[in-house]
This record gives structure tokens, C-alpha cells and sequence, in this order.
């Protein structure tokens, strides 16, 4: 599944990715895209409704838009790990109620990361989540770095039925 031509932009800019990669999942959540769509624009509380983010912020406060400087820590992939992994990442595309993307690149490891949104009626949304990766340090770390994209591909899924769930 491609999700909003996420592939072909990826193969545009030279970044090629095997199997597992992408990680990648989608969910129907009983929410008007709008609504939802509201929810994730605030991200301060991306950690009240999806588990893998401990804390989320702009780097200087502002909006979701191309070029902010998005502030991540995770939560560790298993509640008695003692760890929470930062991830300072870029903004690099932000459609309303379609499509926001994010890249992380340091130290030879690039992650290009996309939440994608779909009104499939007034009342349902399509929410999914895209992960590819590469680079050195990407390959040193393969099996956290796969383990950790299903773990933020699970949780955000599950934090948008949960926010459908709320109403």
C-alpha cells in the first residue's frame, strides 16, 4: 500500500528500501477527518492519546508546517525498559486533514515517517502511519529501529480509535 504516493516520491528522491521495510498500517476510526484531524494538530497532548510519545512539542513553539523543528521522546517498547529516545526531526510536508511527514537525519541514520488522513464519509477517517529507513546506523540497529517503527505504527493507530472512542 502506498499511502499518498509515498513510494513514488521516495523512489523520485533515490531512497530505496527491501522488505520488512515499509512498516506501515492503517485503521477506520468513527471520527469526521476534520476532528481528527484537530487532535493531531495539538501536539502537545500527542502523549494523552498515542502511548509511544512520553512527550511531543515545536522547537519554539509554532505550528505543524514545513520546516518546524518536531521535538519527539518516545516511551520505550516495553513499560519496564528504562530508556526514552529522543528524536529531534524536521517537518517537511503538512496537507490539512492528509498528510503530515517528518524525516530524521543524523549520524547516518534516515527515517522518513508520514501520518496519513482519508475521509471515507462525513462521519469515518482512514488514519495510517508510514515508516522507511536507511543508513549505516539504521542497519547497525535494524532489529530496534524495526521493532521501535511497529511499536509508534501500533500505538498511534490505536491512540486515533481511542480518541474515536472518547467522541
Amino acid at each position: 500500500m502506498a499511502i499518498c504516493g509515498f513510494d513514488d516520491e521516495l523512489l523520485a528522491r533515490g531512497v530505496s528500501y527491501r522488505a520488512p521495510l515499509p512498516i506501515e498500517g492503517t485503521i477506520d476510526v468513527d471520527l469526521p477527518v476534520e476532528i481528527l484531524w484537530r487532535h493531531f494538530c495539538n501536539i502537545d497532548s500527542w502523549g494523552d492519546w498515542n502511548r509511544c510519545f512520553a512527550r511531543a512539542w515545536i522547537r519554539g513553539g509554532g505550528e505543524l508546517a514545513p520546516g518546524a523543528d518536531l521535538m519527539l521522546m518516545f516511551r520505550p517498547l516495553k513499560p519496564w525498559m528504562p530508556y526514552r529516545l529522543p528524536g529531534p526531526v524536521k517537518v517537511v510536508e503538512v496537507e490539512p486533514e492528509r498528510r503530515v511527514t517528518w524525516e530524521a537525519d543524523t549520524m547516518g541514520f534516515h527515517a522518513r515517517h508520514s501520518y496519513a488522513f482519508e475521509s471515507l464519509s462525513p462521519t469515518r477517517t482512514r488514519f495510517g502511519s508510514y515508516e522507511v529507513a536507511e543508513g549505516p546506523a539504521f542497519r547497525a540497529g535494524k532489529a530496534f529501529w524495526l521493532a521501535h517503527f511497529r511499536f509508534v505504527s501500533r500505538e498511534s493507530l490505536a491512540g486515533a480509535a481511542s480518541l474515536a472512542a472518547r467522541g
